[in-house]
């Protein structure tokens, strides 16, 4: 029998964003961005599915695994925001699929700073509006 060992209760969304890569330094932009779908997201952190994970040279996974002044950045903006949602994240684990013959990845990221309810809800409500 196995057990969850999760930090907190995740939300099951599908919810369409972008994701792109900064500087956590000077805060400039590395790449991006990448088009992706959060699958399930928590207040320590979320899965995203993407399908492509490598823009020229830079891989979204490892390249920001081995450079620590490197986040991604999960830029949320949905008709119903007035103003766009940003969230730094570090990748922790990614998978490769097949969905209906599609070649896709499911990343797993953890936010460098833990969000609280309220956004998680806007999250969750943006899910539902789109």
């Amino acid at each position: 029998m196995s057990s969850e060992l999760r930090r907190s209760n995740r939300l099951t969304d599908f919810l369409p964003i972008s994701v792109f890569i900064r500087n956590n330094i000077d805060d400039s932009q590395v790449t991006g961005p990448f088009s992706a779908r959060i699958v399930d997201v928590s207040n320590h952190g979320a899965c995203l599915l993407m399908t492509q994970v490598m823009m020229q040279s830079f891989h979204i996974f490892h390249s920001t695994r081995e450079d620590e002044s490197i986040d991604l950045v999960l830029h949320i903006k949905a008709p119903a925001t007035a103003e766009p949602i940003d969230i730094k994240a570090k990748p922790v684990w990614l998978n490769a699929a097949k969905m209906d013959d599609i070649k896709v990845f499911k990343m797993g990221v953890d936010f460098v700073n833990t969000i609280d309810n309220d956004l998680l809800r806007t999250i969750n409500k943006l899910t539902r509006d789109i």
